[in-house]
């Protein structure tokens, strides 16, 4: 783990299952020995309707994804950015479930490892009742522009990685995060 590219990650959707919804929005941080070296943050035309839930939870009006690159035309941003690293997200299958899907749209086959920060949190604050994102950001106090937007919720979990590594040192988190590892 230690060492290894990290890409944190966060998505959001037209609805809550990959099979029947697509990636709406793409937020992402790829961080290298310490260092953010790329960023993404792309709102999508998701090629359907943007349900009136979604938009009310991300503020992503319908009108916003016109002329938007589809997931296809994004492609190659995207796998720029994810190439070689683990993605990291909260509830990580969520999120790695909407890129599979979609990549299986496209023929192709979408692989990387990859860690979940809820169970990361879980792993760390085991005292803690709630490991979710709210509860995270309210436990650090981090200030988030724009919650549910992808691109803020990615970069909440990359300064909560960067304060837990602080807080723990290496010699405990980095056991505890490759622990908790899922190899592709």
């Amino acid at each position: 783990m230690q060492g290894r590219p990290l890409v944190f990650v966060d998505v959001e959707t037209t609805g809550g299952m990959a099979r029947d919804s697509r990636i709406l929005e793409i937020g992402a941080l790829r961080v290298e020995t310490g260092k953010v070296v790329a960023s993404m943050s792309q709102v999508l035309d998701p090629e359907e309707p943007v349900p009136g839930w979604i938009t009310n939870l991300t503020g992503i009006e319908p009108y916003e994804t016109a002329g938007k690159p589809t997931f296809s035309q994004a492609l190659p941003q995207v796998a720029e950015i994810l190439h070689g690293a683990v993605f990291v997200a909260h509830n990580v299958n969520f999120d790695y479930s909407f890129f599979t899907e979609e990549f299986r749209r496209l023929g192709k086959v979408f692989a990387m490892d990859k860690l979940c920060t809820v169970r990361l949190s879980r792993a760390l604050y085991p005292n803690e009742q709630s490991h979710r994102l709210d509860e995270v950001i309210r436990r650090h106090g981090y200030h988030v522009s724009s919650r549910h937007r992808a691109y803020d919720d990615a970069e909440v979990l990359h300064k909560f990685w960067h304060d837990s590594l602080a807080h723990f040192g290496a010699d405990h988190f980095y056991p505890a995060s490759q622990r908790l590892l899922q190899l592709a």
